[in-house]
């Protein structure tokens, strides 16, 4: 009888120490696979990175400036001023710049509305201020300004857009 026991608790122990190595195994295999499978990606994600990464290095993106585009705006503009009891004029001739020439139609379609807003904002100006080099900016700028309102303001969808600069061509002050 004790042989017997002996026996069974051999093969018990000898069962148990199989279980354990089958499942070792097993795991090592499952670690390994996944490893494995892990690397993979990394390496082939990571090789993609490194190209794009040259790429934006070796040829860096740089934006295409459009060429600016030159409207000139006729007849001249005549303003009359009242200085000291005096009959004073103003004689302007400017062109306009713009990125979008489709911004050129709009202008030419809304050109009424853009003179009498223009003639009404030179008016109203102060004609000493005016003959300095600080009143033909503030007077450059004011024109910009108001045509750029006026565009935004009645935009029909096309040509939609604003005009960058405004150039005097004639600036006559009597």
């Amino acid at each position: 009888m004790a042989e017997e026991e002996k026996t069974e608790g051999n093969e018990t122990s000898g069962t148990k120490s199989n279980k354990k190595i089958i499942i070792i195994f097993v795991l090592v295999a499952v670690l390994a696979i996944g490893l494995s499978v892990g690397v993979t990606l990394f390496l082939l994600t990571g090789s993609d990175n490194e190209e794009t990464a040259q790429e934006d290095n070796a040829a860096p993106v740089e934006e295409v400036k459009i060429p600016a585009s030159y409207l000139e705006l006729k007849p001249p503009f005549l303003v009359t001023f009242n200085v000291e009891g005096r009959q004073r004029y103003m004689q302007i001739s400017f062109s306009v710049s713009a990125r979008d020439t489709l911004v050129f139609s709009s202008l030419e379609h809304h050109m009424p509305l853009i003179r009498s807003k223009l003639l009404s904002t030179y008016g109203g100006m102060d004609f000493n201020l005016i003959k300095t080099e600080t009143g033909k900016a503030t007077l450059q700028a004011k024109t910009v300004d108001v045509i750029n309102s006026v565009l935004s303001a009645e935009g029909e969808g096309e040509g939609e857009g604003q005009i960058e600069n405004v150039y005097f061509t004639n600036f006559v002050l009597q």
